[in-house]
């Protein structure tokens, strides 16, 4: 259960799925619970509000809105945080890019779009398909909005 399946009453936060009233800190501490195990949960709990995966090389980008977008690469030997940019979207073809810069230096870019994507390890099924160019290199992924 989330944080979204509860609804607070005085000061109690009563989950919709089986009316039990917890406490704040009881769903928290659930929450917390989840993210142990789970990277996109944990992500979330962050604040990002997107999340992607690449295989060969292992690769995972979250952007954090307003603040910055982080980038772990081979296997987490790599690890950048960009600034924040928003996207240039286009609704209708359901795209976003990202640039990828630092000190107004631009390091690469994030293509999204909301097209089908299955990741070539776990087989898990994914809403949108990610390509992330970065040092004259492009890596395709999948990825998940986190709200």
């Amino acid at each position: 259960m989330g944080l979204s399946a509860c609804s607070q009453t005085s000061g109690k936060l009563v989950d919709s799925s089986a009316n039990e009233k917890i406490s704040y800190q009881q769903a928290v501490e659930r929450e917390q619970a989840i993210a142990k195990n789970n990277p996109w949960h944990a992500a979330k709990l962050k604040g990002a509000s997107f999340r992607a995966i690449g295989q060969e090389p292992a690769w995972l980008i979250e952007f954090y809105p307003h603040e910055s977008i982080y980038l772990s690469r081979d296997y987490g030997s790599k690890i950048q945080t960009f600034n924040y940019q928003e996207p240039v979207t286009n609704q209708v073809e359901r795209r976003s890019v990202f640039v990828l810069e630092i000190n107004n230096k631009k390091q690469g870019e994030v293509i999204i779009e909301g097209i089908d994507c299955t990741d070539s390890m776990s087989g898990e099924k994914f809403e949108s398909t990610v390509m992330l160019t970065i040092d004259g290199k492009t890596f395709k992924g999948c990825g998940k909005s986190l709200y």
